[in-house]
């Protein structure tokens, strides 16, 4: 089975393409002639007599007349379809989005935390190069016992990460740190926040998460409470509370917020190795009469 490839670009363009089209074809939708009346723009009305001598007013409201109502039909289809490819595009530019925004922002806060130690190695690397007499000339014997004469390159420094990073264009991920993390290891910085966007062809989606102290060093990282906000391409809004403990057991409490509805999804981890199960929603008491029966109950 072939794969479904949707071109979320393209979609988007077309429905801001509708867009346009139906604010042209809006300037007349759902007009009304009355009694010999032509609309004008800024809800002006002229008598067709204004409109020149003879017949030619009359017939342009007739014209009017007859066209409102059709041009009316195709706005309202104009809407719907541009409504759709919107809500199409935009679905799966979030999908992208999330993946993207994922990658990028890992691969930038572990150059961040790593650059310490390359640092450190970098200049015991070079502390050693230094000691070589001549680096463009150290001699050895190879397994056969001839000696040889080769050149050793310095050592190349680490790039600092600076303050953003990108792997593709469109996506970039700013990030904040504390200093020094007391936990880690190889001595790197304790991330704070860090913000990522990607924006292409007029969508937008944007994560921005704010880190606790760290409270012990585990699975390889710190391990930190965070607060993550999502700003969706829609509009839409999720707010995600995560608390862990240093056994990897955690609570993950999402809150969505979408055209004025709220929708609260609560997922919990038993350790680092298990997935986040999501939590059914808590049972609602079921009411009773006076006489302490459910209604629900048929005496």
């Amino acid at each position: 089975m072939a794969d479904l490839v949707i071109d979320y670009e393209l979609l988007y363009s077309a429905a801001t393409d509708l867009d346009n089209l139906n604010s042209e074809v809006g300037t007349i939708k759902g007009g009304e002639r009355i009694g010999g009346y032509i609309p004008g723009t800024n809800n002006q009305e002229f008598l067709a007599e204004d409109m020149g001598p003879g017949g030619i007013g009359y017939a342009l409201s007739d014209f009017y007349d007859n066209w409102s109502g059709p041009l009316h039909d195709a706005s309202d289809q104009i809407t719907k379809l541009a409504s759709t490819f919107k809500g199409v595009a935009q679905t799966f530019f979030d999908a992208d989005a999330s993946q993207l925004a994922g990658i990028n922002a890992g691969e930038a806060l572990s150059a961040v935390r790593n650059y310490p130690a390359e640092l450190a190695s970098y200049n015991q690397n070079l502390a050693e190069w230094n000691k070589l007499p001549n680096p463009n000339a150290v001699q050895y014997y190879d397994i056969n016992g001839n000696l040889q004469t080769m050149s050793v390159p310095e050592p190349t420094a680490p790039t600092p990460p600076g303050s953003s990073y990108s792997t593709v264009p469109g996506v970039t991920t700013t990030w904040t740190t504390g200093g020094t993390d007391p936990d880690d290891p190889t001595g790197g910085p304790l991330i704070t926040g860090e913000t990522t966007t990607y924006s292409i062809d007029g969508m937008t989606y944007s994560e921005t998460t704010t880190y606790g102290p760290d409270q012990g060093w585990a699975d390889g990282g710190a391990t930190q409470n965070s607060v993550q906000t999502i700003n969706h391409s829609d509009g839409s809004t999720d707010t995600i509370t995560t608390t862990q403990s240093t056994s990897g057991s955690g609570t993950a409490t999402d809150v969505n917020v979408d055209n004025g509805t709220t929708t609260t999804t609560v997922s919990t981890r038993a350790n680092w190795d298990s997935p986040w199960v999501t939590q059914p929603p808590p049972q609602q008491p079921q009411p009773v009469d006076s006489a302490g029966d459910s209604p629900h109950y048929q005496k």
